[in-house]
């Protein structure tokens, strides 16, 4: 098994995290975290487990967090028990090749896509759920921090991988493996949309003009196609793409973003002491996919009186904010994490349900969204071109599993 995988040493963080000051590639240095190795194929630990051969996996910005170390170490989620190693990889699409004998969903050469990080109730074999995973969204399992008798070896980031048969997913028979990448990241955009589900003609703002972005936009027209869209991007060309992918105006980054909200959701601008501003109106809905200090500060401040903010970015450091909005204009700050059971047209299905029907009727737009492939031996140059993206005009980097 060829697999890369984080080692979980404080002290080679903080060292890691020093010298990376001078230089990125400190990341990839032999005194770092980050390993790509051979190791002995495991066996299955359980009958109940099945192994997987990778095709094409995409590279996460949650990866990318992992792999540069951005996490603080003193925020909520790092005080949890935690794997000494993490592989890494979860945007995946590969083929069965090894089934244990208790295993009855899947045969070998099935085409599948895991869920997750195989922590919760089903993954663990527990025959009584905890309140998330019975009603479906594990990602909020109450016992993933568990100890447990045996780990999943192995990720999207390499060959193969073992896991519970439980934390897979068929793949639909008519979508390529490139579709297949993108169901992950998809039915995260699902959970995100259903958090809080855009009304007719309500003004909704998406922060954020990567692949989540994108098909988050998407999402909540599916949901509300009479709501109006506005998309910020960092770069002009996102803001093309954004049009292309369903947002009805833009602005940029670099704009007067408080100017900008006003005029188009005519709110009124209040200019305050020290140069405070503070908008009367706003938009009725924020979805917040970058989730940094700024951004979320200016998220709060341009929802309008009883408006929802909806963090979806992932953001691993303690952030200064000012809350007042959520009690001075009744601003509602709601969390998003991970996929989900949603009901759509009065059924309950799985947002990875969700994700391949709506690819696969062309609901969701995703030509152009897989901008870059490289093989894993050219890992360095492929986390570059994910981080650089004006640089790159990249969108969702891909690996090419070699057999």
């Amino acid at each position: 098994m060829r697999t890369m995988y984080l080692d979980v040493s404080v002290p080679r963080i903080l060292l890691t995290r020093l010298l990376g000051r001078v230089s990125r590639s400190v990341y990839f240095a032999p005194t770092s975290s980050l390993h790509l190795s051979t190791l002995l194929d495991p066996p299955l630990p359980a009958p109940d487990w099945v192994r997987v051969r990778n095709h094409l996996c995409g590279i996460c910005g949650s990866d990318l967090h992992q792999i540069f170390l951005d996490i603080g170490l003193d925020v909520t989620p790092v005080a949890l028990p935690s794997h000494k190693r993490m592989y890494l990889g979860h945007e995946m699409i590969g083929d069965v090749i090894e089934v244990g004998s208790a295993v009855t969903d899947f045969k070998i050469g099935d085409r599948v896509t895991r869920w997750g990080r195989a922590d919760d109730c089903r993954a663990r074999g527990r025959s009584t759920l905890c309140r998330a995973c019975a009603r479906g969204h594990r990602v909020l399992c109450q016992f993933a921090s568990e100890p447990r008798h045996h780990h999943p070896i192995g990720g999207g980031f390499g060959d193969s991988y073992i896991t519970p048969a439980a934390t897979l997913l068929r793949v639909h028979d008519g979508l390529t493996d490139e579709q297949a990448t993108l169901i992950e990241p998809i039915a995260v955009a699902i959970h995100a949309a259903s958090r809080r589900i855009a009304k007719k003609g309500e003004r909704v703002l998406v922060l954020g003009c990567g692949v989540i972005g994108f098909l988050l936009m998407q999402t909540i027209r599916a949901y509300q196609p009479e709501c109006e869209i506005t998309a910020l991007a960092q770069f002009a060309w996102q803001a093309d793409l954004a049009r292309k992918y369903g947002a009805d105006k833009t602005f940029l980054a670099g704009d007067d973003g408080f100017a900008k909200v006003a005029e188009i959701t005519g709110a009124k601008l209040y200019e305050g002491r020290m140069n405070n501003r503070m908008l009367m109106g706003g938009f009725d809905v924020v979805f917040d996919v970058v989730g940094i200090e700024s951004t979320l500060n200016n998220a709060l401040r341009w929802t309008r009186a009883n408006g929802d903010v909806v963090i979806v970015g992932v953001n691993l450091h303690r952030m200064t904010l000012d809350v007042t909005p959520v009690w001075y204009q009744e601003v509602n700050l709601i969390g998003a994490v991970g996929h989900d059971v949603v009901t759509w047209q009065g059924e309950s299905v799985s947002t990875f349900e969700l994700a391949m029907r709506w690819i696969g009727d062309g609901t969701l737009n995703c030509e152009g969204l897989i901008t870059h492939r490289f093989p894993l031996n050219d890992y360095r140059q492929a986390f570059e071109v994910a981080v650089e993206k004006n640089k790159y005009r990249s969108i969702k980097v891909m690996f090419e599993i070699s057999e």
